[in-house]
């Protein structure tokens, strides 16, 4: 990974390092927790004070970088710079509410809106995707490549809730792309979206993503030689598929709209 990285210039250097940093501080709160009391927030999800914690130790690194920051739960900094954060503090609060070691941490960052750095640590795990545009995608600094499947039949796919497939009138389509998969899986969150960087699975699709969530993996994926589509969902948000880039083009179709592809 270092002989890509030395490629970068001083500023590019230091937005991956503090990326780096905040993911450690992030991991430091969050690894040795089993279990932690929620609450219910307005859309729905769920809330710890460990969110809130992980979030404020995030913010205290990134602030003083040229960027703005927009964050899921309450901070923000917003000085119209060229550069900003995107900050999901603990993605897969379910999971890290219940004991289930499948959560971690999303960062992207953007210039000038366009996704330039990807970020998503699993502390469980022990698992750390990082991508830097036109420097590729690594897992644990290792080089990591995603799928060339060509056929449906021959393809793992994943997918997130269908509860949020039936609120965004997708459920049947999502019906009919896993009849075509060789095989599926409720692969969710963090987890789920990490494995296709590494062409465990072939295609991820989920639906109504926030920012917080969507920056990091487009440029996860564009790096890892996935393809990426999106489309607003009915909320605003974004409905994403990502994966092999040979099955991308009939997901899309089979879901209709105008999906953007990258």
């Amino acid at each position: 990974m270092n002989e890509f990285l030395n490629q970068l210039d001083d500023n590019l250097r230091q937005f991956l390092s503090l990326g780096s940093n905040a993911l450690d501080a992030s991991r430091d709160i969050t690894k040795d927790i089993n279990f932690a009391r929620s609450e219910l927030k307005k859309d729905g999800s769920l809330l710890t004070k460990y969110d809130l914690l992980v979030e404020e130790k995030i913010f205290e690194i990134l602030k003083d970088s040229n960027a703005d920051i927009v964050t899921e739960e309450v901070l923000e900094k917003k000085e119209n710079k060229d550069f900003c954060w995107y900050v999901d503090p603990i993605d897969g609060t379910t999971s890290f509410s219940r004991g289930i070691p499948l959560f971690g941490t999303i960062i992207g960052l953007t210039y000038k809106s366009v996704p330039i750095m990807g970020f998503i640590d699993l502390p469980k795990l022990n698992e750390r995707y990082i991508s830097v545009e036109k420097m590729g995608c690594f897992k644990n600094e290792e080089l990591v490549k995603a799928s060339e499947c060509s056929n449906f039949n021959e393809a793992i796919i994943s997918y997130g809730s269908p509860q949020r497939f039936a609120k965004e009138n997708l459920i049947d389509q999502l019906r009919k792309i896993d009849d075509l998969a060789w095989d599926s899986r409720g692969y969710s969150d963090c987890f789920g979206y990490s494995l296709v960087f590494n062409g465990s699975i072939d295609l991820f699709i989920e639906a109504d993503l926030n920012p917080w969530e969507t920056i990091a993996l487009e440029n996860l994926s564009i790096e890892s030689g996935a393809s990426y589509a999106e489309i607003p969902s009915i909320n605003g948000k974004k409905n994403i598929i990502f994966g092999s880039k040979n099955l991308i083009n009939e997901a899309t179709e089979i879901f209709g709209g105008d999906w953007k592809i990258k």
